[in-house]
């Protein structure tokens, strides 16, 4: 997954070393250079000095080939000019968007972003999305564990509730099917489509993302 991220704060900056240590392939935006300095050194994406809405500067960080945009800066103007740019301009299929002020999220909505809110856990936050994919819904999330709803999709047949938490840091909590939850009980059968009210370990959400078939990219 190619990955371009306009900030390099603290938040920016910490999604930014997770998602290379999981692999993934990250360019940071910043208009200070020495943001760039929060980046620890076993950072080995790319970083580029200036700022993230400009299109040129955005394709020096290779918008062009991104799977998905994040704007992380504490500034909800650039965040928004930014992310549309590369939601209209660039066709980015994903893009993610850092909110400050409650009053706005509605604007960013409309255009199809994707809202995480600017709480200090707001980089798991992030991250999770960035992993999880567009179809999940974060419903609680600290530094340790998240509870997020999201779309199953089968990886194989007749698989059950205690399939999926064999050997993966999760508890499967609920599963909604037809408007209607229910509980998860060890042996209750999934199929395409049910929604998954879940507890994963951050820690290793990329491993257990692999369970709900998103590990193949965006």
């Amino acid at each position: 997954m190619y990955c371009v991220i306009v900030g390099c704060g603290m938040v920016g900056s910490r999604v930014a070393t997770m998602l290379t240590r999981n692999g993934d392939s990250v360019a940071v935006v910043d208009q200070k250079s020495g943001a760039f300095n929060k980046l620890p050194s076993e950072f080995d994406g790319i970083t580029v000095h200036g700022c993230g809405f400009d299109e040129s500067i955005l394709k020096r960080a290779g918008i062009d080939q991104a799977d998905v945009f994040a704007a992380l800066t504490e500034n909800d103007n650039v965040n928004i000019i930014a992310s549309a740019v590369a939601k209209t301009i660039f066709k980015v299929k994903r893009v993610i968007t850092r909110v400050y002020n409650p009053d706005r999220e509605k604007t960013f909505r409309v255009l199809g972003l994707e809202i995480v809110s600017p709480t200090i856990l707001s980089a798991e936050q992030v991250y999770s999305r960035f992993i999880m994919g567009e179809n999940s819904a974060n419903l609680y999330i600290n530094q340790d564990f998240e509870i997020m709803e999201h779309v199953y999709e089968p990886i194989g047949k007749g698989e059950t509730v205690g399939d999926l938490e064999d050997n993966n840091d999760l508890r499967i909590i609920a599963i909604i099917r037809k408007h209607k939850m229910a509980l998860a009980k060890n042996n209750y059968k999934l199929i395409k489509g049910d929604r998954i009210i879940t507890a994963i370990n951050i820690h290793s959400i990329h491993t257990s993302s692999r369970v709900f078939g998103t590990d193949k990219g965006v």
